[in-house]
């Protein structure tokens, strides 16, 4: 399941995936829960745990 920007999943790791579920370049993150995902480089693009 790919998480949109802004919104505010359980906490972990995620890393950012293109807009059909591809890698990116981009650094995994470590989310902590109850604060929003922050924004992708790219629209289109999305958060996915690791």
């Amino acid at each position: 399941m790919v998480n949109k920007p802004g919104e505010k999943p359980a906490g972990g790791t995620y890393k950012q995936v293109g807009p059909r579920g591809g890698q990116t370049t981009h650094a995994p993150i470590h989310h902590k829960p109850g604060k929003p995902l922050p924004p992708t480089e790219k629209p289109g693009q999305g958060w996915k745990k690791v």
